[in-house]
């Protein structure tokens, strides 16, 4: 099969629907991953809120089954969920089929192998990739099996696990999830932690087509909106995420934008009291502020290349309780050494 090699990414699949991806090709993705994976195991399937995600997910599966793969299907959820769904229950791999924070006509697909292990161009995808152009790849006599489970409940508790033994005062929040699914999942963590704390949520309902534009918080212009309202409800916080949920990033009480830079000092300080000494992973783009609130709450300063492969290998290597990139992805050892969008927002 003829494909377009600028899709394969260094850490995913990404292009635009139906020019670069489609669904042939989704399908084809299913037999060349169960190919170069050969996975013991089952292998967890998920789709953000995009226009096409369901078909291209749909199409995916019907070719991890036609390689003999077995699935698990868990619908619409969060990037930090699929990562959760593949560690906790410790399934062979996973594929989530999201362009995160592209426009919409922009899709892909995040993979993963068991752990959560990332992918990257030299380690899967370019794999992958050659299957796919050697047009080699068929059906196995051997169809997999297919399940369905939701995920939501056992996340919620998970998040508000990170709660434990913490007193919360009542607070004012107002969130913008950027039309993904963060907003309703946030909410729903709220009302099952029974937290004291009042939601107000703006670009709450999901929708693919994402009418505000480009659903990414780290564009400037993206922010001012949620600045505004916390000002206008005197709000204490202000929370926003990408579309896909695994970045995330805070507004000040006076509607200042907090870049990560400053609010990971925060984070670290919290975990660093809970495991002293431990190594803490940097971005080597931002330094001295990390540096300081590592070393000061007795950690161990230790830096890596940019990227989510990159970090999550490291963190792994070094047994990292954290590690924290400027573009707003925050990584956890507590989580499978994978980045999670929600929490940071219960630490704050």
């Amino acid at each position: 099969m003829k494909v377009d090699p600028s899709i394969f990414k260094a850490y995913d699949i990404r292009g635009v629907f139906p020019t670069n991806i489609d669904n042939d090709l989704a399908y084809q993705i299913g037999l060349a991953y169960a190919q170069y994976l050969k996975p013991n195991g089952e292998i967890l399937v998920g789709e953000d809120v995009r226009i096409h995600s369901h078909e291209l997910k749909e199409s995916l599966i019907k070719g991890l089954l036609d390689a003999g793969v077995d699935v698990v299907d868990v619908g619409a959820i969060s990037t930090d969920i699929y990562y959760y769904g593949v560690g906790k229950h410790n399934l062979a791999g996973g594929i989530q089929v999201t362009a995160s924070h592209n426009p919409p006509e922009w899709h892909g697909f995040k993979m993963v192998k068991a752990g959560p292990a990332a992918m990257t161009l030299e380690d899967g995808i370019g794999q992958i990739r050659d299957l796919i152009e050697s047009e080699t790849l068929k059906p196995s006599d051997k169809k997999g099996n297919l399940r369905q489970i939701d995920l939501l409940e056992e996340f919620s508790d998970y998040i508000l696990g990170w709660l434990k033994g913490t007193e919360i005062k009542p607070l004012k929040v107002v969130i913008n999830p950027n039309f993904g699914l963060a907003g309703k999942i946030f909410e729903h963590i709220v009302k099952k932690g029974n937290l004291p704390i009042e939601v107000i949520a703006i670009n709450n309902e999901p929708n693919g087509n994402f009418p505000k534009g480009r659903p990414d918080p780290f564009i400037p212009e993206n922010r001012t909106e949620l600045c505004a309202r916390v000002i206008e409800e005197k709000a204490d916080l202000g929370i926003t995420w990408d579309a896909d949920a695994d970045r995330v990033f805070f507004i000040s009480d006076k509607g200042e934008f907090i870049d990560v830079y400053y609010s990971n000092t925060l984070l670290i300080k919290q975990l660093l009291a809970k495991y002293p000494k431990s190594k803490v992973i940097y971005d080597p783009r931002y330094t001295w502020a990390l540096i300081e609130a590592i070393e000061t709450n007795g950690g161990e300063p230790t830096v890596c290349v940019v990227g989510h492969s990159y970090i999550k290998q490291k963190m792994r290597e070094v047994n990292a309780v954290f590690a924290g990139e400027s573009s707003g992805h925050t990584y956890y050892r507590d989580f499978w050494y994978a980045d999670c969008g929600m929490i940071p927002a219960m630490q704050m």
